[in-house]
């Protein structure tokens, strides 16, 4: 049988068990006279009757006791398969992934997971946090919140925010070697970080980074710490061991100070996704809540002035 004639297999079926149309029809949750346009259509292509009528509904002709006896073999299988297949894509369509950075995991996502179970009670949340740049086409994440160029053109997603970044370090850590007042005074501190460690910003073209060049030239000639991975960054500063080249939001919510207030650069915040990832409904929802955060979070992306008090969107 072709697809059409499995659908109408499929009805034979239920009218079968059931000895009645009207119930069948009840079961199957669709109207009598096109339950039983669609049986007509099954007798023309068996080219034989299938039931005739009696007092309490329908009885099964010979020619459709054969039909039932060949094809229960065949129904039964699908059936097994069915509720098989269920058992296994329905877990996977409770869980959503995605990856993101660590200092925008702990300082922005982690924050609005609460809500998200508020909304959706039955997610199950499976968070990647790292800096190396996910790759969706080779995984199966759902999201990936990426800093700088989105670079994979199979990806869909939009720019959605920018995040600005600048040098840090911790109060204690300036009150023992004091503050530079310029670039050229960065030379000879205690620099966390290399160059290698930044690999991460691929696609960003240099003109657009003079900060981090910057701050890169003073590792150069400064006793640096190589500390991977880049959220380690974080904490390596809030423990005085040097200064460090941060995002404004994360660096202001781990308590540090920017070295030099008037420098600063911004980097675009990217939300990727897979155009498959579409199909599951959870997953669409979860894209506009994260859409409609980072909305409501510009402000504090750029300048981190209201840390602590994160605005959310209400849903």
């Amino acid at each position: 049988m072709n697809e059409a004639n499995w659908d109408l297999l499929r009805l034979f079926f239920a009218v079968a068990n059931t000895g009645s149309v009207n119930a069948a029809a009840r079961q199957l949750n669709m109207s009598q006279p096109t339950l039983s346009r669609r049986l007509k259509e099954l007798e023309r292509y068996v080219g034989a009757p299938l039931f005739f009528r009696v007092p309490s509904g329908v009885l099964l002709t010979q020619e459709g006791e054969d039909l039932k006896r060949a094809a229960a073999s065949v129904v039964g299988s699908f059936s097994s398969f069915h509720q098989d297949w269920r058992l296994r894509v329905g877990p996977r369509t409770d869980v959503v992934k995605i990856s993101a950075t660590e200092g925008m995991t702990k300082h922005w996502l982690l924050p609005r997971v609460h809500r998200l179970y508020e909304l959706h009670p039955h997610i199950r949340l499976h968070i990647n946090s790292t800096i190396e740049q996910q790759d969706l086409t080779n995984s199966d994440l759902d999201f990936v919140i990426r800093m700088g160029h989105p670079g994979d053109n199979e990806l869909i997603g939009r720019k959605i925010t920018t995040v600005g970044f600048s040098i840090y370090a911790s109060e204690a850590y300036l009150s023992r070697r004091g503050q530079p007042k310029s670039a050229g005074e960065l030379k000879g501190h205690d620099v966390i970080g290399t160059s290698g460690d930044f690999s991460g910003f691929r696609g960003e073209r240099v003109g657009r980074m003079p900060l981090l060049t910057i701050f890169l030239k003073a590792a150069e000639a400064s006793r640096t710490l190589r500390l991977m991975p880049l959220g380690n960054h974080y904490f390596a500063a809030r423990e005085g061991l040097g200064l460090a080249f941060l995002a404004t939001p994360f660096a202001m919510a781990e308590g540090l100070v920017p070295v030099l207030p008037e420098e600063s650069m911004a980097m675009d915040v990217w939300l990727l996704r897979r155009r498959e990832s579409d199909l599951r409904k959870l997953t669409r929802q979860v894209g506009r809540f994260l859409e409609k955060e980072f909305a409501a979070s510009k402000a504090w992306f750029a300048s981190g002035e209201t840390v602590g008090k994160q605005p959310t969107c209400k849903q």
